[in-house]
């Protein structure tokens, strides 16, 4: 791989992201890191140097100790208006751009688009199949007519790149380089998927969650169902215990600690972003081989299966239960009219023979 040293490398995370419910997509998690650290995973090795384009949580890329640049125009005018305070903030002259939702860009993209330039000012790549011109190589010459064209309110960035010269790179047999995770279904395929089934208790606090899954595990055991348990929390969480060795050594810096004895090992991983956890890469990191099943306490609006549950005084109303195509069954106190199982949420051996049978079907 050829590190292009004239080459800065940025990463467009400023955008409004409407079809991800407007949440910050650089920020999302896939397996296990957020999407833009996997693209800066892939374009760090190409470029001289990197930096960030953002317009919100501008705190959590700067820990990074990547660069961010904010962008000069108002109210999220698209990635044209990304790429020209990049190339207005730092001293480069050349600049490339990708996504931050482009997780496979490939190894050698930079030096493709390099070797491609010519005399043209910027080269953009095309898949065989599609443009794809915000992943593309850009001279800072073009900044006066940038800042023209984004001041008259064009937006298109293919429209500015072809009227200043600009080429496409075909670079033919890698779509899935340059697919963009753009949805939350794209980014629930992308994610690695467990070997054995996830089954989500969910319920508003105070339901009665982990009481219920205290009984139903030892009852699934008892069946000769090995369950795992992943607990989503809201809090600061720490399992380990100021004044132990493993609790100062961690503190001393360490990103990830493992504690082990003759009795149980635990693996822990600092988390600096304070991004959502991403529910399947935790689940692939537990040992499949051990495990017939892994249940999930919380995690409600995650595309897995789940039970429901609900108890009268939990100050909500049946009403207001989101019975989505994942929920498999609800376990209540009182009587609920649905096409679906209705449980006893005070008849835990009820719900380990559902869980049982649950689990059966979905491990044939």
């Amino acid at each position: 791989m050829t590190k292009l040293m004239p080459v800065c490398g940025v990463i467009l995370a400023g955008g409004r992201a409407t079809r991800m419910g407007g949440r910050d997509k650089g920020l999302l998690m896939l397996n296990g890191q957020p999407l833009w650290k996997h693209v800066c995973a892939r374009l760090a090795p190409q470029v001289g140097r990197l930096v960030i384009s953002a317009n919100r949580h501008l705190d959590i890329y700067q820990r990074s100790g990547v660069q961010t640049v904010s962008d000069s125009l108002p109210d999220y005018p698209g990635p044209l208006a990304g790429m020209l305070s990049v190339m207005q903030s730092v001293n480069s002259e050349w600049f490339l751009f990708s996504p931050c939702d482009t997780p496979m860009i490939p190894a050698d993209v930079a030096e493709r688009l390099w070797q491609a330039r010519g005399s043209s000012p910027a080269v953009w790549v095309n898949d065989g199949e599609r443009d794809h011109p915000t992943i593309a190589l850009v001279n800072r010459a073009l900044v006066p007519a940038l800042q023209t064209y984004l001041n008259s309110g064009e937006r298109r960035v293919m429209v500015f790149l072809r009227q200043q010269g600009g080429v496409a790179l075909t670079i033919p047999g890698k779509q899935e380089c340059f697919a963009n995770v753009n949805t939350p279904a794209d980014l629930q395929q992308w994610q690695q998927k467990p070997d054995v089934p996830l089954l989500a208790i969910a319920a508003w606090s105070g339901t009665g969650k982990t009481t219920l899954l205290k009984n139903v595990i030892p009852l699934l055991r008892d069946k000769g169902i090995r369950a795992g348990l992943i607990k989503h929390t809201h809090h600061d969480m720490d399992v380990d215990k100021p004044g132990k060795d493993s609790y100062e050594l961690r503190k001393a810096g360490a990103e990830q600690t493992l504690v082990a004895s003759g009795s149980r090992w635990a693996l822990m991983t600092e988390t600096p972003d304070n991004a959502e956890p991403d529910l399947m890469w935790l689940a692939s990191r537990m040992d499949a081989s051990t495990l017939d099943m892994i249940l999930v306490e919380g995690f409600k609006h995650e595309r897995v299966a789940k039970i429901l549950l609900y108890r009268t005084g939990c100050g909500h109303d049946i009403s207001e239960l989101e019975l989505d195509e994942h929920v498999i069954a609800l376990a209540s106190d009182v009587a609920i009219r649905c096409e679906l199982p209705v449980l006893d949420i005070n008849q835990p051996q009820q719900i380990a023979r559902f869980i049982a049978d649950w689990v059966k079907v979905h491990s044939d």
